[in-house]
């Protein structure tokens, strides 16, 4: 089932732009990934990302962003009833 998962973070835009990148670039070749889109709202910084699977979203974090990014993370999941792409 696809998931989109939202991160959050104490980063700025500016931090963001810094570190994400390279990251971005590797991210549009794993398996699974859909969508990745950032944003700030009332609470702050937010990542969100439109995976297949968590289990995917999960190993690309895990292997790619904690060791990379020196921000403590929180992650919303939320299963999605549907995705529609181009």
């Amino acid at each position: 089932m696809a998931v989109l998962i939202r991160h959050r973070a104490s980063m700025s835009t500016a931090q963001y732009d810094e570190t994400a990148p390279p990251l971005v670039e590797q991210i549009k070749k794993q398996p699974g990934f859909l969508l990745h889109v950032s944003y700030e709202d009332a609470s702050g910084f937010v990542v969100a990302e439109v995976w297949e699977t968590q289990e995917q979203h999960d190993t690309w974090f895990n292997e790619n962003v904690k060791p990379n990014v020196p921000f403590e993370i929180t992650q919303e999941v939320i299963n999605l009833h549907s995705v529609h792409t181009p």
